[in-house]
């Protein structure tokens, strides 16, 4: 077992507003997780929205503190979570998946997940973290989401939500232990990136041939971008489009 508290609810705005009520209303403990069967305001980065059928997906957030003298860089807990996830999700699949920077992991080139960091500054040291993430398990039917797959799309059979949660907490406790190590996150997270062979980038609403480079301590995409050269990027600015 690991030494996460699990707290399951039904149905909730989003897993990660919940843990902000459950804050400001002191009732909740370091490392307690929320997990829930429905968001019906799921969210992702920028705001963006994140669609999940009822008790088909793995829908959860970490309540995460830290002591006034963590130093490592902040995207230190970026590089741990996307590791972790993608670990949860290769461990269920036979497909290879990657790391689509900034937030989402891939199975070839189809979404299986979203992660959402949302920090919390008290002065200049990070106070807490609420580390959504949301893994397609048991959902087959996605709409108009042409790029999107599933755990039990690709294996051919419902998958416990309790056995990815477990897989998920026991990766979290794996790759938390190397917070401190940037240089190790970085290079694990670096090696798995989707898009380092080709692919295709949004800027500024027009689209650009190029490929993946590296992303950087700061979170920053490095690209190499066609008629432009190597750059880097902030998540504002760019987009990686299939």
């Amino acid at each position: 077992m690991t030494a996460y508290n699990i707290i399951k609810v039904n149905a909730t705005k989003s897993t990660n507003d919940k843990v902000k009520m459950l804050i400001k209303s002191k009732k909740i403990n370091n490392k307690d997780v929320i997990s829930a069967k429905y968001q019906y305001k799921g969210k992702g980065q920028l705001a963006r929205r994140w669609f999940s059928s009822y008790g088909n997906n793995l829908l959860c957030s970490l309540y995460l503190e830290f002591t006034k003298d963590f130093i490592s860089p902040i995207y230190a807990l970026n590089f741990a979570t996307s590791l972790s996830v993608l670990k949860t999700v290769n461990f269920f699949s036979k497909e290879k998946c990657f790391i689509k920077w900034p937030n989402d992991i891939l199975s070839e080139n189809r979404k299986i997940s979203g992660i959402l960091i949302e920090n919390n500054f008290k002065s200049s040291h990070l106070s807490y973290s609420i580390i959504g993430t949301g893994i397609n398990v048991n959902q087959t039917r996605f709409n108009n989401l042409k790029h999107a797959t599933s755990l039990k799309q690709i294996s051919g059979k419902n998958i416990d939500l309790d056995e990815v949660l477990d897989q998920l907490l026991k990766n979290y406790a794996t790759y938390f232990k190397r917070i401190h190590d940037i240089n190790y996150l970085s290079k694990e997270f670096n090696q798995n990136l989707y898009g380092k062979n080709k692919c295709k980038f949004l800027i500024k609403e027009k689209i650009f041939n190029g490929k993946v480079e590296r992303v950087l301590h700061n979170g920053n995409l490095v690209a190499q971008i066609e008629n432009i050269g190597s750059k880097e990027f902030k998540s504002s600015e760019i987009k990686i489009i299939f």
